[in-house]
């Protein structure tokens, strides 16, 4: 708990800093036999985001939210138990939590009418699991580092939580560049055969459409594709 104690804000009255223990408690009994794919306690998770919203001066309601985020969703504590111990305003930011875990199924519009309050606790959610990405598959990470630079970033400019865009924007940006470059020297090395006046348009045109591609299958697929028809490409750059 001392990482969680060291960032309380001042300001947090006794009552409330009970509060915030409670929650830990409540989490850390709910996660008790869980771990991470990193082999660690799966409370690590929520007292990591919860210190990092408190860094960032967050109610007690947000950093309670934040230790008991996943408690519903991975553990079969029920929500009736939950909101008689917090109450109904901080169950509430649990579960408005859960929708965002996929924001391609949500309706056009989701990140401007929904609270800004859970939207910071899914920002301190995703960068703790930025962070500790390595662990997931490679496909995963991929998908996630893509999903973060075009939805997660923008709202954290919105929010203005710039430093936390910030190092979201260069954890995403180095796993799609490393989850690309292996393709990247396939697709330059068939490249060679293009006009050298203007390979290099070329090549930085396909990077793009590289990284907006959700997995390593689809990159498989798009370099494979792109080889077979350069080709064609490179005779029809070379006419007249």
């Amino acid at each position: 708990m001392s990482i969680l104690e060291d960032a309380l804000p001042d300001y947090l009255t006794a009552d409330q800093a009970r509060m915030v223990e409670r929650a830990y408690t409540v989490a850390a009994y709910w996660h008790r036999d869980q771990t991470r794919r990193s082999g660690e306690p799966y409370i690590t998770h929520p007292l990591a985001v919860a210190a990092i919203l408190a860094e960032y001066g967050a109610d007690h309601e947000l950093l309670c939210a934040a230790l008991l985020h996943d408690v519903l969703e991975d553990t079969s504590c029920p929500e009736t138990e939950l909101a008689a111990e917090f109450g109904e305003t901080i169950v509430r930011l649990v579960t408005d939590l859960r929708p965002l875990d996929d924001p391609a199924l949500l309706a056009e519009g989701w990140a401007a009418t929904t609270d800004e309050r859970v939207l910071t606790l899914k920002l301190a959610d995703r960068l703790h699991n930025q962070r500790t990405m390595r662990f997931l598959p490679p496909d995963k990470q991929l998908r996630k580092a893509r999903e973060t630079l075009d939805v997660f970033v923008p709202i954290a400019g919105r929010l203005g939580m710039d430093e936390i865009g910030r190092e979201l924007e260069g954890l995403a940006r180095a796993r799609l560049d490393a989850g690309t470059q292996a393709f990247l020297r396939v697709i330059t090395a068939g490249a060679i055969i293009l006009p050298h006046g203007v390979r290099a348009r070329w090549i930085a045109e396909w990077l793009g459409e590289l990284h907006a591609l959700p997995d390593r299958r689809a990159r498989r697929r798009f370099t494979a594709e792109l080889l077979v028809g350069m080709p064609r490409l490179a005779v029809m750059l070379r006419r007249p």
